[in-house]
């Protein structure tokens, strides 16, 4: 396989997972949000709700290590399957399906976390916390598809 044909295929791989990696379900930040003194100033947490959030948060730290290692294997491994010589199409249409799977379940177990996030916070709070959210992308000039600079990928 060529370096085009190989840069192609890896391209259209990576598009789908920056996809689905900036994507942040319901509208509320990835990371450790609670921590920011501000914000949970604003949405007037509780000491109780934040040992809870730290306590889901180290709950799933392995589980989302695991993950996130099995989307690295896989996106590796889709490189080494476009490379091969001769040039394997099916095999590379596998790897890719492996690292989509991959990816699947890290979104998945990402978003199962944050239902359990939401289920800590009163209704008022996350109504708050989508607010803060919508504020913080228009005071970066992020909303109406202007776009001032590269976005960090969440973790």
């Amino acid at each position: 396989m060529n370096r085009f044909a190989t840069t192609v295929v890896l391209g259209a791989g990576l598009l789908v997972a920056a996809g689905v990696a900036t994507a942040q379900p319901m509208g509320v930040p990835m990371g450790r949000w609670w921590e920011r003194p501000k914000v949970a100033e604003q949405l007037g947490l509780t000491q109780e709700q934040t040992q809870k959030l730290e306590a889901i948060t180290l709950n799933e730290a392995r589980t989302m290590v695991d993950l996130k290692g099995a989307v690295q294997k896989a996106e590796i491994d889709l490189r080494a399957a476009a490379d091969v010589e001769p040039f394997q199409p099916e095999k590379v249409r596998d790897a890719f399906r492996v690292m989509q799977q991959a990816r699947e379940r890290l979104e998945t177990q990402r978003f199962e976390m944050l239902l359990k996030v939401r289920g800590v916070l009163s209704a008022d709070q996350w109504h708050k916390l989508r607010e803060l959210v919508r504020e913080m992308g228009a005071m970066r000039g992020r909303e109406g598809g202007e776009d001032r600079g590269p976005r960090r990928r969440p973790n």
